[in-house]
């Protein structure tokens, strides 16, 4: 017999169902169970203080929602897991307006009585294909998600009962609806069952089954799968089902600054403000989170994608991981009850975060890299987190590794936390560069940074900075005595009052200079300098030297024309690649050089891995398993290069002294960009 016109394709809804109202009760018994869930959980974000930032650029924000929501951009950058979240949630939708469109067509005919016929032709072909398609796919979806956590079990991922309940709860509604389909298909048939391949085959199980037999068992299975469905939308709030609402409103919410623009308050003012025993910086106790932050707590589902990515993770898996940082607060938080009181009838006051959730050493193991914030599905900041915990250690507690405060000393005395400002006076002289002095011009003014003036090893970064802008009759000039340390140090080791201090003075040394260009070769100068300066009024034309000599080569000022035959990797610094997406300047310096074989390293671009020396690292040794730098350069070894390349001095500090460590220092160098350039440039002279 031949099938109908497909325009004519329908299927009878709500057949062999009495009683419909009882579903319409069992709905309205999910709905507040969902309701008052979801109210419990708006409350507990409430009850966190108000937002320091005051959100705006609604259109932005709205463009991330959809971009994350409906592109699932995020949760797509992590191989395996993002193949089956994908099948489930699109499969989801899919399934969710096929259910609307029956639900509209039915409930408008038997309470409106409507005949809206919505669900027939080709819509009803469409959705009755991707439905069914839907099905199969969500239990794929299913299928390897279980495979990962109980069959390849990875260490990121913690297993609980939740887990699997949610799992099964899922595949129990796909399959239940599939054996309704087929029994309807098997007791009364269906002209286009063909459009069903799935029901149609289940029909076959059914075979031979008499009416009655069928009716009861059908009836029984569609309220098994109604009960299913209800139970689903009932437990959203309460389960890891949560995520389908609140990470799209935690990405609404989330930050649209630049990465490394902190929030904060100015600490003079405060500090003139506040009686001692009342002034506050930073996170001290779980109830001084902020609604943001409280929300960024609850929504994390322990996915594990942090951890893959955390460079302390990798080289300690038993100590610091950003998961942990955000589990424990949130235990820390859940155990603060809001009407708790003591003997004497006042509130009670809940224990500090740092020595309840976790030791005064953990939060001194992030690098503050950001590996962790740019692979989270929720758009969770750990670090901004962790800098309020940092920063009320510092300066509250008065806590922090002996290494870094005496970092921080060394800082406060000179005004960088490496040596007499008079050494840097020493290194500007014998760069033979201009020192621009207040009320004087030039194109480009160069800041040194403190690692380059101060280290000898790394002076020739500089040499050749200056020598290229030389080469090509670029007027700069440099700030000699008046320039001291950017910041960043105290900045990221939590000193916010002396980071504070340090950019207001720096600005207003800078804008007594007119310049076009703010050149720098430190990645942490760079961020400071361009992102952090314009809280203190300081907004200059801020450029990085990997960016600047790729201008001067595609421009033709500068031609590499030698070059001996290296295999290069380029190791791109967190605060360049992940927190300014600068990724490909320094990889088109390369490939200008001749001879030059361009490799990557497993981690490269945004999943970079950490060198080791972020988040004050390079100052302080905390010794816990493998060294970070140590893990980076066994890439770049297994990449098969003889050249590490990079862009930040920091960095190069960290993987020459790996090189060493690793016995590769003979076979293996790491140079950085401006420096290849010039030694090039240096060759053709000679």
């Amino acid at each position: 017999m031949a099938m109908p016109p497909l325009s004519e394709a329908t299927r009878p809804l709500m057949w062999n169902i009495s009683h419909v109202w009882v579903m319409y009760g069992l709905f309205v018994i999910a709905l507040a169970i969902f309701g008052w869930g979801m109210y419990q959980r708006i409350q507990f974000w409430r009850r966190g203080k108000a937002e320091k930032e005051k959100f705006s650029d609604w259109g932005k924000r709205l463009a991330i929602l959809l971009r994350e929501v409906f592109l699932q951009k995020q949760v797509r950058n992590s191989g395996y897991p993002a193949i089956f979240h994908s099948l489930i949630f699109y499969s989801f939708i899919v399934l969710v307006i096929t259910t609307l469109l029956v639900m509209i067509q039915y409930d408008a005919g038997h309470l409106l009585g409507l005949e809206l016929n919505i669900f027939r032709g080709f819509v009803y072909v469409f959705f009755s294909i991707a439905s069914e398609l839907a099905g199969v796919l969500i239990l794929a979806g299913i299928a390897m998600a279980a495979y990962r956590r109980y069959v390849l079990k990875p260490e990121t991922v913690p297993n609980t009962r939740e887990d699997g309940l949610v799992l099964l709860l899922i595949a129990c509604m796909a399959i239940t609806g599939y054996l309704v389909e087929g029994l309807r298909i098997a007791v009364i048939g269906d002209p286009w069952k063909m459009l069903s391949p799935v029901g149609w085959g289940v029909a076959v199980l059914f075979a031979g089954v008499s009416e009655h037999s069928g009716k009861t068992i059908h009836a029984s299975l569609w309220w098994l799968h109604t009960i299913f469905a209800m139970s689903w939308i009932a437990l959203i709030p309460y389960t890891k089902f949560v995520h389908l609402l609140s990470l799209p409103t935690n990405v609404f919410f989330s930050k649209i600054k630049p990465r490394g623009e902190l929030q904060r308050d100015d600490i003079e003012k405060l500090m003139e403000s506040a009686e001692s025993e009342d002034l506050k910086i930073g996170l001290q106790k779980a109830d001084d989170l902020t609604r943001k932050q409280r929300m960024d707590l609850d929504i994390c589902v322990s996915c594990g994608r942090c951890e893959e990515v955390c460079p302390a993770y990798m080289a300690d898996k038993d100590y610091f991981t950003p998961r942990q940082l955000i589990a424990r607060i949130k235990k820390a938080l859940q155990e603060v009850d809001p009407g708790a009181k003591t003997e004497d009838g006042k509130k009670a006051e809940p224990d500090d975060i740092v020595g309840k959730a976790f030791d005064e050493e953990f939060i001194w193991h992030c690098r503050t890299c950001s590996a962790c914030v740019e692979v989270c599905p929720a758009l969770i900041d750990h670090v901004d987190t962790l800098m309020e915990l940092r920063r009320n250690e510092v300066l509250i507690q008065g806590r922090m590794p002996e290494e870094a405060g005496r970092a921080l000393r060394t800082y406060e005395t000179n005004g960088n936390p490496f040596g007499p400002q008079s050494e840097r006076m020493d290194f500007v002289e014998k760069l033979k560069a201009r020192v621009v002095r207040p009320g004087e011009k030039v194109d480009v003014l160069y800041w040194v940074g403190c690692v380059v003036a101060f280290d000898p090893q790394k002076h020739k970064i500089a040499n050749d900075i200056c020598r290229l802008l030389e080469k090509c009759g670029i007027n700069y000039g440099v700030l000699g005595g008046d320039e001291k340390c950017c910041g960043d140090p105290a900045r990221i080791m939590g000193q916010e009052m002396l980071f504070q201090q340090t950019a207001k003075e720096q600005v207003e040394l800078l804008k007594q200079r007119e310049f076009k260009v703010l050149l720098t070769g430190c990645p942490h100068c760079y961020n400071v300098l361009k992102h952090e300066y314009k809280q203190f009024g300081g907004d200059f034309n801020v450029v990085h030297h990997s960016e600047y000599i790729r201008d001067l080569l595609n421009r033709g000022a500068l031609k590499p024309l030698l070059g001996e035959k290296h295999t290069y990797v380029y190791h791109d610094p967190c605060y360049l690649g992940r927190y300014q997406r600068i990724f490909e300047p320094a990889r088109d310096v390369i490939r200008t050089i001749p001879q030059s074989e361009m490799r990557e390293m497993k981690n490269l671009r945004a999943k970079s891995l950490c060198c080791g020396a972020g988040g004050g690292h390079y100052f302080m040794d905390l010794k816990r398993g493998e060294r970070i730098n140590n893990i980076r350069v066994k890439q770049a070894h297994a990449a098969g290069a003889d050249t590490i390349v990079t862009a930040c001095a920091f960095c190069m500090h960290m993987l020459q002294d790996s090189l060493k460590l690793l016995n590769y220092d003979e076979t293996m160098r790491v140079i950085d960009v401006a420096s290849l350039t010039s030694e090039s440039l240096e060759r053709q002279e000679k």
